[in-house]
């Protein structure tokens, strides 16, 4: 008899342990039992973790009782319908015992201040911006309208174009340009 007291501490003590360990224990000790199957791969898909941590986990929900051993070809079986009370108590036990950090007022202060700050700053570049994108607009509505004016009055717009981006260059670079344009077409007997 006093040894069978002695093994429910022991599950006591390595529920509450594997759940320091491992937070997940419970929620994988559900899992299973919810689908009657221990698997390390499932409990890596379904829980997003590596395999070391999902084997760890399923040796201690086997050292709980909740799987049996692994068989001759590594399957295990379900032992149990709920998930035991020592488990969840050590869940519960590891809730209360992290302690939440308390928020003071000048935290909240400063929180608020850089929360208000930000979204100004935020609201000021996307006005800035909107701003300028409506000026942009308007400047080539009034490009247009030169390039309309000219053409109504018999000038080349292409050519006018084409002015306007050699204005833009350096005369040496235009002048280069110029040569190695010369040099090609006399290549190809064009001039």
């Amino acid at each position: 008899m006093k040894h069978e007291s002695t093994t429910s501490m022991d599950k006591y003590i390595t529920a509450a342990a594997a759940q320091v360990t491992e937070p997940l224990t419970a929620k994988i000790a559900e899992f299973v039992i919810k689908n009657q199957k221990c698997s390390t791969s499932e409990i890596q898909r379904t829980f997003s973790i590596g395999y070391n941590k999902a084997s760890k986990i399923v040796e201690y929900l086997e050292q709980l009782g909740i799987v049996t051993s692994a068989d001759h070809v590594g399957k295990r079986e379900v032992a149990i319908a709920e998930v035991p009370s020592e488990l969840r108590a050590a869940t519960e036990a590891a809730k209360s015992y992290s302690i939440p950090m308390k928020e003071t007022k000048a935290d909240k202060d400063v929180r608020d201040n850089v929360h208000r700050v930000t979204a100004a700053e935020l609201r000021s570049f996307i006005e800035r911006f909107e701003r300028l994108d409506l000026e942009k607009k308007d400047i080539a509505e009034q490009q247009k309208e030169v390039m309309a004016e000219a053409k109504g009055r018999g000038y080349d717009t292409k050519i006018i174009r084409k002015v306007i981006a050699l204005r833009k260059r350096d005369k040496d670079d235009i002048a280069e340009e110029e040569a190695v344009l010369e040099m090609y077409k006399e290549a190809l007997g064009m001039t």
